[in-house]
């Protein structure tokens, strides 16, 4: 279960002044680079596409600073930066390809390393310079951007498939033209952490790739979506991946609030002890969806819960290739 709250409050001189702490002692008590031969965080893919180079290298920089305490704006932007960096290195010179039908791929271990060690040397350079680079203060400092809270709880499963993550400001953060939007997300994983975890990674680059990312964005969220589901289930069959993951996203500019969705992760919002209820959750005992789903050949059936053929007890994610027609990634908005 996870819970997001969000709030409107003017950024302060104290946010910088955290984040430059955390640099210097992250510097007094770290080497140049990364040293030691196990990786900081578990690297879930085997191989990654040029496409999907700057998601990864995002998410292993942030989680690797989430370990370390990293104060968490200073922690997205860095995290941008230092996938920016690994960009511009040459992947056919500087790591080893594996080739497939559908072109080059890298080796993830490799990709992973080297961001671990941009995470110390770009660190170490911060800290040595006269100031922080603008970028950097400008959205830290950024007077619009909403601050939110989250937290997570495992319960009682051995494994937390589940992710989340929150964005106060995602077009300041990828230095896009036009008015503020944050992004906030909550991705609950099934039968393996492989699709959550692409999800988490790709899902807002997606979205913010998208040419209609200002002008509509609904077409937006759709695309993104699409483009998600589409480029994991292709990983999935070469792969042979089976997980899949529901999603849903809340996208807040100055005007409006965008709630998109595929399955039955869900969102309202609350205040003052009220609620409102913002969208309608995918399942399969829905009369829609279950005509859907027999109109297409498949079965919806009642085995401790009603399933999709008996299994999948959502009707919509993105991944779940063996259940493709029936478990569709069709977004709601």
């Amino acid at each position: 279960h996870y819970f997001i709250q969000s709030n409107l409050r003017m950024a302060s001189d104290e946010d910088m002044e955290d984040a430059i702490q955390w640099l210097k002692k992250f510097c007094e008590e770290n080497s140049d680079s990364y040293e030691k031969e196990e990786t900081p965080i578990r690297i879930i893919a085997y191989y990654i596409t040029a496409q999907e180079l700057q998601g990864a290298c995002m998410n292993w920089a942030s989680s690797y600073l989430k370990n370390l305490e990293c104060p968490l704006n200073f922690a997205i932007v860095l995290s941008y930066h230092i996938a920016k960096e690994v960009e511009l290195l040459d992947t056919s010179q500087n790591f080893t390809q594996h080739e497939t039908d559908q072109g080059p791929q890298t080796v993830a271990s490799e990709v992973a390393r080297c961001v671990f060690n941009k995470v110390h040397k770009v660190c170490k350079r911060w800290n040595s310079a006269p100031e922080i680079p603008y970028f950097v203060r400008e959205y830290m400092l950024d007077d619009n951007k909403i601050f939110s809270g989250s937290c997570a709880d495992q319960n009682r499963r051995k494994k937390m498939e589940d992710r989340h993550i929150c964005i106060p400001s995602l077009n300041n953060l990828l230095q896009l033209e036009g008015k503020r939007v944050s992004f906030y997300a909550v991705y609950d994983g099934h039968g393996g952490v492989d699709a959550v975890q692409y999800t988490l990674q790709h899902l807002h680059l997606n979205i913010a790739n998208s040419p209609h990312f200002h002008s509509d964005t609904e077409r937006a969220i759709h695309e993104g979506f699409e483009i998600t589901d589409k480029n994991f289930v292709i990983k999935s069959n070469r792969e042979n991946l089976r997980s899949g993951t529901t999603s849903v996203v809340v996208m807040i500019t100055s005007t409006h609030l965008h709630v998109g969705w595929v399955g039955d992760s869900q969102a309202i919002l609350a205040r003052n002890q009220t609620h409102i209820d913002v969208m309608e959750p995918h399942k399969p005992d829905r009369e829609d969806e279950k005509k859907r789903i027999e109109d297409l050949g498949g079965c919806v059936v009642w085995y401790g819960a009603w399933r999709v053929n008996g299994t999948l007890s959502v009707s919509r994610a993105i991944g779940d290739a063996p259940h493709k027609p029936y478990v569709r990634c069709e977004a709601w908005i």
